[in-house]
């Protein structure tokens, strides 16, 4: 009786998954590698459709603008996410050496190469398989910082606003077998969400209030009619377990 539980409850998760067999096993194209990029401190990326051009700088993701080198020289004038309490470095003469341009020190946390707040553009030209016709195919961000907007070709397919889960999209509506162009702005500014300035999920006294995409980020295919929700509630007296 147990070898029977174990082996349905298997099945159930294994069908949640999409592995049963051959024609439902999940298949991903991974996107880590190089992007086009472009910073978009202007805010003008919208209006002037940059997902329809050709973003011509590059960026290296998994990773942030800070990893890649991108972004505003470091100044008194930085506009830092999380309050400053010590004026030291702004007044007193022992420090004034760190107040000059080009060896700006910051003492309150660990101070970046470069820093930006902004909206910036992630680019990337990707071939679907022709296998994934009529399939259930999704877009996976496994962490970005902050918001994210994405367009496939020139539609765009969702926004993102999570910095503790990941931002999926389902492009099976946008998307089909052949070359398409994946364009992803990040905006790493506080907007509707408002977690607090000295929040340790976006402040510069902790991780750093960057911009980007890390973890795993990837397509992944399954077939259009699948489980996505198993729920097991055990019942130890009659020793059973019902599936939901």
């Amino acid at each position: 009786m147990k070898k029977n539980y174990f082996y349905a409850l298997t099945l159930l998760l294994q069908m949640a998954l999409g592995y049963v067999s051959a024609s439902a096993q999940t298949y991903r194209v991974d996107l880590a590698g190089i992007w086009s990029f472009r910073i978009d401190s202007l805010d003008k990326g919208i209006n002037e459709q940059w997902y329809r051009q050709k973003l011509a700088d590059k960026i290296s993701l998994p990773g942030s603008m800070t990893t890649n080198g991108k972004g505003d020289d470091i100044s008194l004038n930085t506009p830092w996410t999380g309050t400053i309490v010590d004026s030291s470095l702004f007044v007193k003469p022992e420090l004034a050496a760190y107040r000059q341009p080009g060896d700006i020190k910051i003492p309150f946390w660990l101070q970046p190469i470069k820093y930006y707040k902004g909206a910036a553009w992630y680019q990337k030209t990707v071939k679907v398989p022709e296998g994934w016709k009529d399939r259930h195919i999704e877009l996976v961000l496994e962490r970005c910082h902050w918001e994210t907007t994405v367009w496939i070709d020139d539609q765009q397919v969702g926004i993102g606003n999570s910095l503790g889960t990941p931002h999926i999209f389902n492009l099976s509506k946008a998307i089909t077998p052949g070359t398409h162009r994946i364009t992803i702005r990040v905006d790493n500014r506080t907007k509707a969400i408002d977690v607090g300035k000295n929040s340790h999920s976006i402040s510069d006294h902790t991780q750093s209030n960057w911009n980007g995409i890390v973890g795993k980020l990837f397509l992944a295919s399954r077939p259009a009619v699948f489980i996505d929700n198993v729920q097991l509630y055990p019942d130890i007296h009659k020793k059973q377990v019902t599936a939901k």
